[in-house]
């Protein structure tokens, strides 16, 4: 007797990231090779369409989801290094 697989959910292709954001993001990773992307709240889609653009440019990524951050963040992307390595935050609920 065969099973039927659980229904998986549908992850479609990201919105790739308009140009200006593009720009923003690849000018605080210039020699960067891994990426940490940490997105405030609860909804990991948050982050796809910055993941999809990362992986395209062949670095490593990961992603986690954490509750807050302390001081909260201005902006939408806030950016931490060390050495090869950044740590993204993205707030998205900031515009």
């Amino acid at each position: 007797m065969t099973q039927t697989p659980p229904d998986l959910p549908d992850r479609s292709p990201p919105t790739p990231l308009d140009p200006d954001t593009a720009t923003l993001i690849d000018s605080h990773l210039k020699a960067i090779d891994t990426v940490h992307i940490r997105v405030l709240g609860d909804d990991r889609s948050a982050s796809d369409a910055v993941e999809a653009h990362l992986l395209a440019r062949g670095l490593g990524v990961n992603v986690s989801l954490s509750e807050h951050m302390i001081p909260p963040p201005r902006n939408r992307y806030v950016f931490r290094y060390q050495g090869r390595t950044a740590f993204l935050t993205i707030a998205p609920d900031i515009p």
